[in-house]
């Protein structure tokens, strides 16, 4: 009952304790990391093709110069993005100060000069036909004074345009941003949500920014934000886009971005995340309801064509968990575009105007044209050249003015330049200019060098114009294929970025993939949901006593693995769930309260099982080796008291003339002969997994195969006999050494095996552990019969069949011994036979020759044959033992009836 209710209680305490730590961070923390393996380990999908990342990367930052830029780049980029068809444009990019006035660099570059060119070019011309009229009497002096008034007028007019077009090289970059915004019409700049009111100029931009709240049905106390105000952009910004979202994050306590807040509420009014608003303006604009746990979508248009309602789950801060990439910023979403493909493509536009205006310019045009096609060619430049100015105008106008018609001229002009260039490249004018330039060299020789001159330059010009024609429409194809449709996400991510976070994947994230991963979950409604922590705290305190007490019953090894699987269980049982609905039930509650109520169970048994072990140790360690002692330790139940039928091996030793020995010395010395004796032998029967029976005196009596099963029970008991046969040798060196004893000690050894009945025997407070039976006492009479024969180790027929062919044997006769009816054929033990010497070989080959003709009664001839072994070596008692037996039927042969089993009348 005691060990029940301990059992008990174990997984009550367990579950308690997991269950409190969900109420510390770092316990919360380490489970939002299980959150992120889970979300790693989680099938990858395909990801939304809406989003376009625009990169302000180190590229782009190496064409415009540093960053920050001037804000009329962005200004620039936006037309370009309107130009290639994108749905709308996010900034990642806070306005909230004002900038520096800039320089119109490309008209100061490009323009002013073409325009001073022109009106200067003008005023010459008029002047130079006036002089000329003048001096040629074509004018009176009236006229003349009259012409010389209008050319007055001119160079006044001509003045007062350049001096408006050089202030106006001074540019307003907030401005032209917001004027770049307006006319492309689908800007969404940054709100910044604020716990405390601002001040000044900032909070006097209000009026602007409470324009963009979406409307909103809200249910009771769905915020909880605590936000009063909110900094919005420079007014030229804000009056230019068309909606704004803020970018406030939520951050885990472990520092990882892995939620956002969608919609918060300021001053009564809803605001929508940064991307979360152009998401919604893509979907249609679908009515929006405020819930605790959701956000509902009414009346949504997705971009697959299919229409309904969608609900965003939130969780208990009113945020979204992120279905985030796995890959990093640079290729978890395409396509990215770098900011450079813009800046590089105007950059490119520039270039082809500058080459075609120096083509136009070229004093090459002035050479003699004997086909008379350059002064087409010519009248083609010149009207490239006015479409330049064009295009500016268009461009101009179209910004003024949100001018979508001005901006679509701007287009049709650019669109006619690129093919007027394209044209001059096709019709081969190159080479009649430099055909027309050779001849003008050859006939004015003194103006050859400069003419051909001229000429490397309009072929360089033109071998350019051709070049960066290419090169704009290779990056128009890119920069049109990732545009197109797309919402555009603009950020800086280049080198020096300081706009980075951690995310469940990386430890440093470019925070302008926080968006695309934002939209990417609500647009693919790949949506995630945490449990709240209650959940876990239930399945902790349910699931664990049920496994616990539902493996009580069994083994501790399958205990334990089953415990275990049942934390693996509870962890994949998390994942799937997760994977399959999207919910994430956290599972390290659970699971450790599980592993440690299994690790406390198994250890509080284990704690009472090394008592039992210690005691079974101590109780068996005198006569069972360490591994049967081990086994026994595993199964005590080996150890109960009765005995059970088994095959295996028993030895009997016993020491030749020991009473001789015993009467030499005194009993002191001969306590002390004896416990190293039998140590010595006895250490050797444990090494090869024997049991010691008992001891008798100098006898020792041992089984294998006891306890503990084992088949090679009577090769290991050989093994046994004949180390211990070589460790007496050893022990009589000694012996006899320090005079320990007066002669040596030798052991016979007796061997059978067979079915015998071991167990313990005797009361449950006296038992003792032993064999009994036939097969035993064959054992016991197998080491007496060694006198007989003049051997020292006998194995019974069983023995030698179950030993294979390891050991080296001798052959005896068949015998029936005291107490034993039936015959039994006995065998000699005497070495490994891997250890064994020719000589001993051929020995007992011919021993075996004798015996055969012993046994075929030819008493002379095996007389004959063992006395020439005996000379041989004359130590080997059973030669000498059949000498005599021969001798003995030489002189009475035995009846002719005899089955030649010889029947031993001693012990």
């Amino acid at each position: 009952m005691k060990i029940q209710k301990r059992h008990a209680v174990i997984p009550l305490v367990s579950a308690a304790i997991f269950s409190l730590l969900y109420l510390f961070a770092p316990f919360r923390n380490v489970e939002l990391r299980v959150y992120d393996t889970f979300l790693g380990l989680k099938p990858d999908r395909p990801r939304t093709d809406a989003l376009l990342l625009l990169d302000v990367d180190d590229r782009a930052v190496a064409q415009v110069g540093v960053w920050p830029w001037p804000r009329s780049y962005m200004g620039d980029a936006i037309l370009r993005l309107k130009e290639f068809g994108a749905r709308s444009l996010v900034f990642d990019i806070e306005y909230i100060e004002a900038s520096p006035s800039g320089v119109d660099v490309d008209y100061y570059q490009r323009g002013l000069p073409r325009d001073f060119q022109r009106s200067f070019g003008d005023i010459a011309s008029n002047t130079t036909d006036l002089l000329s009229a003048v001096i040629g009497g074509q004018l009176g002096r009236a006229d003349a004074t009259l012409y010389a008034g209008e050319l007055s007028g001119l160079i006044a007019s001509e003045r007062d345009s350049l001096l408006e077009k050089t202030k106006g090289l001074a540019r307003d970059n907030d401005a032209y941003l917001g004027k770049a915004m307006a006319l492309f019409g689908s800007a969404w700049t940054t709100l910044n949500l604020q716990q405390k009111p601002l001040e000044g100029e900032q909070a006097s931009r209000k009026d602007l920014w409470s324009g963009f709240a979406y409307p909103a049905t809200e249910a009771v106390n769905a915020d909880r934000s605590g936000m009063v105000d909110i900094l919005a952009p420079i007014r030229p910004v804000l009056e230019a886009a068309k909606g704004a979202g803020f970018t406030n994050v939520l951050i885990d306590s472990d520092g990882v971005r892995r939620r956002i807040e969608l919609a918060r509420k300021v001053d009564g009014r809803w605001y929508l995340q940064l991307i979360v608003a152009p998401i919604l303006d893509m979907l249609g604009k679908p009515a929006l309801t405020v819930q605790p746990g959701r956000l509902k979508l009414t009346g949504a248009t997705f971009p697959d064509g299919s229409s309904g309602d969608l609900s965003i789950p939130l969780d208990s801060s009113g945020a979204m968990l992120i279905d985030w990439p796995k890959a990093d910023y640079w290729d978890s979403f395409k396509p990215h575009l770098s900011f450079y493909a813009l800046s590089h493509l105007d950059e490119l536009e520039r270039r082809l105007d500058d080459a075609l205006m120096a083509l136009a310019s070229s004093e090459a045009w002035l050479y003699p044209d004997a086909e008379g096609s350059l002064g087409e060619a010519y009248v083609g430049l010149q009207s490239a050249q006015g479409l330049i100015d064009e295009a500016g105008a268009s461009r101009r106008s179209a910004l003024a003015a949100a001018d979508e018609s001005a901006f679509a001229d701007y287009l049709g002009a650019r669109s006619a330049i690129k093919a007027a260039a394209s044209t001059f490249i096709g019709s081969g004018i190159t080479d009649k200019l430099l055909a027309a330039s050779e001849i003008a060299a050859t006939s004015s020789p003194s103006s050859a060098e400069a003419i051909r001159e001229e000429a490397k330059r309009v072929s360089g010009n033109a071998a350019a114009l051709a070049s960066i024609l290419t090169a704009i429409d290779e990056t128009r194809a890119v920069v049109s294929s990732a545009v197109k449709d797309k919402i555009c996400i603009v950020g800086w991510v280049g080198t020096g970025t300081t706009d980075i976070g951690v995310n469940p994947f990386h430890g440093e994230y470019i925070n302008v993939g926080t968006h695309a991963a934002v939209a990417d979950t609500i647009l693919s409604r790949s949506f995630l949901r945490a449990a709240s922590p209650a959940f876990s705290v239930l399945v902790s305190i349910i699931l664990t006593p049920l496994l616990i007490l539902g493996i009580g019953r069994l083994k501790p090894g399958i205990r334990s693995a089953m415990g275990f699987a049942g934390v693996i269980a509870i962890l994949a049982g998390s994942y799937a769930a997760f994977v399959s609905t999207g919910l994430f039930i956290g599972p390290l509650g659970p699971a450790l309260a599980m592993a440690m109520a299994v690790v406390v169970r198994e250890a509080v048994d284990f704690m009472g099982a090394e008592r039992d072990k210690r005691f079974l140790h101590k109780a068996f360690s005198t006569y069972l080796s360490e591994d049967v002692i081990a086994e026994l330790i595993e199964d005590p139940s080996m150890l109960k008291l009765g005995g059970q039928k088994k095959w295996m091996t028993a030895m009997f030793t016993d020491i030749r003339g020991f009473s001789t020995i015993s009467e030499a010395i005194d009993a002191e010395q001969l306590v002390k002969l004896l416990n190293i004796y039998l140590s010595g032998m006895s250490d050797i029967i444990l090494e090869h997994r024997g049991t010691i029976d008992k001891y008798e005196g100098d006898a020792i009596i041992s089984f294998f195969g006891a306890p503990v099963d084992f088949k090679e029970h009577a090769t290991l008991a050989c093994r046994s006999a004949i180390k211990m046969k070589r460790k007496e040798t050893e022990l009589n060196e000694r012996f006899l050494a320090d005079g320990s004893a007066p002669n040596p000690l030798v052991t016979r050894i007796g061997l059978n095996t067979g079915d015998m009945v071991v167990g313990n025997m005797g009361t449950e407070k006296k038992m003792n552990y032993t064999m009994m039976g036939n097969a035993v006492n064959l054992a016991a009479r197998l080491e007496g019969v060694n006198k007989q024969y003049g051997s020292w180790i006998l194995m019974s027929d069983a023995t030698y069949k179950e030993t294979g062919d390891e050991f080296l044997v001798r052959r005896f006769d068949q015998v029936r011994v005291v107490g034993i009816s039936t015959p039994v054929q006995l065998w000699e033990l005497i070495d490994f036979k891997s250890e064994a010497t020719p000589e001993l070989l051929d020995f007992l080959a011919r021993f075996e020759e004798a015996h055969a003709a012993f046994d075929a009664r030819d008493w002379k001839k095996s007389h004959k044959m063992y006395s020439a072994l005996s000379a041989e070596r004359p130590d080997d008692g059973p030669a000498k033992s059949y000498i005599k037996k021969c001798e003995v039927f030489m002189k009475k042969a035995p009846a002719p009836d005899w089955d030649g089993v010889f029947s031993l009348s001693e012990k």
